[in-house]
């Protein structure tokens, strides 16, 4: 049993001392554990390492979020477990479409035009705080210790003459964060949500599924791996400017300062060379 202090709850009193049994272990990630709680509910327990900031957006956004789509969880609340934040959110029954697409490769475009219009579904103008896409960039740009500082200022430049936005963006928006279900798609972990382009985040996008390294290590593994997300990428990319007519030219324009920013992230060595070898192309 582990203790449990709420320090946010927009629909109930504030409560102290209750008892959580976390129950088992069903996911992990970077940034992240997930835990059954009871037989509607999961506990998204974040690492201590994690800022605070990060997981009160994520919150934040959610919260809001899911009073106005379909497409997001419900939110109970924002807790404090073992001296780390977690957040509270109903269960979904689902697999991921990232599951779909390596169990049912045949799937690959279908899939692929699916993520492009859930993308374009959730680029929306919203009535609550964000934090600032450009500005997001920019912070993260100057975490990263793998840039020289006259080279961060030219991107710095750069971000300011990009076309900007106030549209809602997700910032992490990729197969593993869609979730099939009976009734539909479910969209989850919107920690790194923002305002801004609509062009910025179909770029990350498109960065993360150009230059994700592939965590299997046979040669034979990685070539068929490197094929699907190829096909997955181009269907993704070909969709989505189908049924927004904003062009390849436009989406990379924001793949430099995308790629700059993704370095200060908990990345692979391989995936970091990798997007150091295109910032250096895209700045000569």
């Amino acid at each position: 049993m582990t203790k449990l202090h709420y320090i946010r709850n927009k629909d109930c009193n504030m409560k102290e001392g209750l008892k959580l049994n976390k129950g088992k272990l069903i996911a992990q990630g970077k940034t992240s554990e997930v835990f059954e709680y009871g037989q509607d509910k999961i506990l998204k327990l974040f690492r201590k390492d994690l800022p605070e900031k990060n997981i009160e957006n994520e919150y934040e956004v959610s919260f809001n979020l899911s009073k106005k789509m379909k497409l997001v969880p419900k939110v109970y609340d924002l807790v404090e477990v073992d001296d780390r934040k977690g957040i509270i959110y109903e269960k979904v029954n689902g697999t991921t479409m990232m599951e779909v697409i390596s169990s049912k490769p045949w799937k690959v475009k279908k899939e692929a035009q699916r993520l492009a219009e859930l993308h374009e579904a959730i680029q929306k103008p919203v009535d609550f705080e964000l934090p600032d896409y450009k500005t997001t960039l920019k912070e993260n740009i100057s975490k990263t210790e793998l840039l020289e500082e006259d080279i961060k200022k030219r991107l710095y430049d750069y971000i300011d003459e990009l076309k900007d936005d106030d549209l809602l963006c997700h910032g992490d928006f990729h197969p593993d964060n869609v979730l099939i279900t009976e009734e539909g798609e479910v969209i989850i972990d919107w920690m790194t949500a923002s305002k801004g382009s609509r062009i910025a985040d179909i770029a990350r996008t498109s960065v993360m599924l150009k230059f994700g390294a592939s965590p299997v290590k046979r040669s034979a593994e990685k070539k068929i791996i490197k094929f699907v997300r190829n096909r997955f990428y181009s269907g993704y990319i070909k969709h989505y400017m189908k049924i927004t007519g904003i062009n390849k030219e436009q989406i990379e324009e924001w793949e430099l300062p995308i790629a700059a920013a993704r370095l200060n992230e908990w990345l692979p060595k391989s995936e970091k060379v990798d997007l150091l070898k295109f910032i250096d192309m895209k700045m000569k």
